[in-house]
């Protein structure tokens, strides 16, 4: 009886834990975006729909490591990492596009080649989409190893 209280205290705070870290995740990543949006207000007004996109994908973003955080010593911990990874990729090639970006102010134009940093932030999303791929398999590993269910 004195085991199955302990135990039954022992998920509640751990239920506790990843609640609390979730959450002050969510909260440092909003206030890293209310600061970096207040330094980009400039650019705002130069590039239309620049601050919608950036919101959502915020927004987006925020949900999927939250549920990732709440759920991570189970499997669903390593699809909402999946998702997450993969999310960003998919960002990437939706927002950058064929990695030209083009901005016409008044008589002036200035064109940017993105496509590096294109490459660069794919292959880091790729590495976040193998890092949570292995974990999967080592979850299930363990899982196997010990009898457990999945």
């Amino acid at each position: 009886m004195v085991e199955e209280k302990n135990r039954s205290q022992n998920k509640f705070r751990g239920l506790a834990f990843r609640i609390a870290k979730a959450s002050a995740k969510a909260i440092l990543v909003y206030l890293l975006y209310f600061l970096v949006a207040s330094l980009l207000a400039p650019f705002f007004g130069l590039v239309p729909g620049l601050l919608e996109t950036i919101e959502v994908f915020v927004i987006v973003y925020v949900v999927l490591m939250s549920l990732g955080d709440l759920t991570e010593r189970t499997i669903f911990g390593c699809f909402f990492d999946f998702a997450r990874a993969l999310f960003v990729i998919g960002y990437l090639v939706f927002s950058v596009g064929d990695g030209m970006f083009n901005v016409v102010y008044e008589n002036f134009s200035l064109t940017v080649n993105l496509t590096l940093f294109y490459a660069f932030a794919a292959l880091l999303g790729m590495l976040g989409v193998a890092t949570s791929v292995m974990q999967a398999v080592y979850f299930m590993s363990e899982r196997a190893e010990s009898g457990l269910k999945p």
